[in-house]
């Protein structure tokens, strides 16, 4: 059954799956969602943006097929390699607020020091991997610098995050007594506390 799985991704595969159709859709996704909440052609142009989004989209992909994109500048190439790396990032950084609302604290989008500081350096880590599967930090000479050591600082700067916001000051002493009680909840969970 598992072979028929693997068999059924190869013949998808074969017939272009990560060449061509999963590029055209996440191209063509984000340029009519960016269109639509734009409203630049005017409210209610939705034809309007589903032409230009599919225009677009086959612009980016059409020259990968035919290969007429200069070397090292095929824009398929790019997201093929560089959005794995992504993911990592997207997945730490949901682990990350999953961890700190378990924990009790509340990710505040608006204006919390905390989700600025993730949004930094999830910004500066997109666009450092998106760079790198461009080859713009070739010549630098980072060269013990591997896809093992960003997840290593990615899971590091992860968990400083968390025990940085766990162990804080903070003037509020609803926020203590609300992780104190979590402390104690934790350790009657696994047999610290009497009853």
């Amino acid at each position: 059954m598992a072979s028929e799985f693997v068999y059924f991704f190869q013949t998808l595969e074969s017939y272009g799956l990560t060449d061509a159709l999963l590029p055209f859709v996440l191209i063509f996704t984000i340029m009519f969602a960016m269109l639509q909440k734009t409203q630049i052609l005017g409210a209610g142009k939705k034809n309007f943006n589903f032409v230009i989004a599919l225009v677009v989209s086959l612009l980016v992909v059409i020259p990968h097929i035919t290969g007429s994109y200069p070397p090292g500048a095929d824009v398929v190439e790019i997201l093929n390699s560089a959005l794995p790396n992504v993911s990592i990032i997207v997945v730490a950084i949901l682990m990350a607020l999953l961890l700190l609302g378990l924990l009790g604290g509340e990710a505040n989008w608006m204006g919390g020091s905390l989700s600025g500081w993730i949004a930094i350096i999830a910004f500066l880590a997109v666009i450092y991997l998106f760079g790198g599967a461009a080859g713009w930090w070739q010549d630098l000479t980072l060269n013990w610098w591997d896809r093992d050591v960003t997840v290593l600082v990615v899971v590091l700067l992860v968990f400083a995050m968390v025990i940085w916001y766990v162990t804080k000051e903070d003037d509020s002493a609803d926020k203590a007594a609300k992780l104190q009680t979590y402390v104690g909840e934790l350790g009657d969970f696994f047999g610290g506390g009497k009853k």
